[in-house]
């Protein structure tokens, strides 16, 4: 099935990619949310590789940069737990009003620290979505972030109000703010009253895998639950590498699961 992509301006200096599926009646839609630091295409493109496959099932997609990442405006130093929440909320809201958009149908896709923002994004001053992925969710903020960026720059952010961490081949600038705010974000507890379909994949080489299962436990209003650990993957699913089957089966399954769960 055919589809038309295109940037979009969500609202002011948050930019996304909406990817449209040309099929016949009102669409499903998709929001994906990317990973810490990342960007709307995401890690080996994955998210836009998805959503070429998603509109082959006449699903359409809109995947955004955060505040500070990719082409939306901000100051990646700024980040904190209600800012990407914010930006997150009103991509749905866009989404959901995007012409050729069945309102009703409407789904959220988070990655790793995009995960643990879209279960923030369930409650009841969010759009309803239908359906939620996790990919390799971050599921305690608290612990798992600075265990990712390290407790001594956690500690010397508190003292100092900021703190330079290596990134890629540079560094960022976090503040005080940003640890503060991930007190903010309860994974387990903000998913229980959930009651759509929940799918939750992670490699089975990612630390954050110990997540997929307390996490779908804690989901137990949903619809339906599915868990996924991909052996031999790590975080990334091997996207960086030439041909990942992990890529392939992360991929496959959950165009699937939207496609099912999306159903008209």
């Amino acid at each position: 099935m055919a589809s038309t992509e295109r940037a979009v301006t969500i609202s002011a200096g948050l930019e996304g990619t909406l990817t449209a599926a040309k099929s016949p009646g009102p669409r499903p839609m998709v929001v994906m949310l990317h990973g810490f630091g990342g960007h709307r295409d995401e890690t080996g493109d994955l998210f836009a590789k998805l959503a070429k496959r998603l509109a082959k099932e006449g699903v359409s997609s809109l995947r955004i940069d955060f505040p500070g990442c990719g082409k939306s405006e901000g100051e990646f130093g700024d980040v904190t737990a209600s800012l990407y929440r914010r930006a997150a909320i009103g991509s749905l809201r866009f989404a959901r009003s995007a012409p050729g958009v069945e309102p009703s149908l409407l789904g959220l896709l988070g990655y790793s620290f995009g995960g643990a923002v879209a279960t923030a994004c369930l409650g009841a001053d969010s759009p309803r979505t239908r359906a939620l992925v996790l990919w390799a969710p971050v599921g305690n903020p608290r612990e798992d972030m600075v265990e990712s960026l390290g407790a001594d720059r956690a500690a010397e952010a508190e003292r100092a109000g900021v703190v330079s961490v290596p990134w890629g081949k540079g560094e960022i600038r976090l503040k005080r703010a940003f640890f503060h705010s991930l007190a903010e974000l309860d994974p387990p507890k903000a998913i229980a009253p959930y009651q759509g379909s929940v799918f939750i994949a992670a490699g089975s080489g990612d630390r954050l895998a110990k997540h997929v299962a307390p996490l779908s436990e804690a989901a137990a209003k949903a619809k339906l639950r599915e868990q996924r650990i991909i052996d031999g993957a790590d975080h990334f699913f091997g996207a960086n590498e030439r041909r990942s089957p992990h890529v392939e089966t992360l991929l496959a399954e959950t165009t699937a699961f939207l496609a099912s769960a999306l159903k008209k």
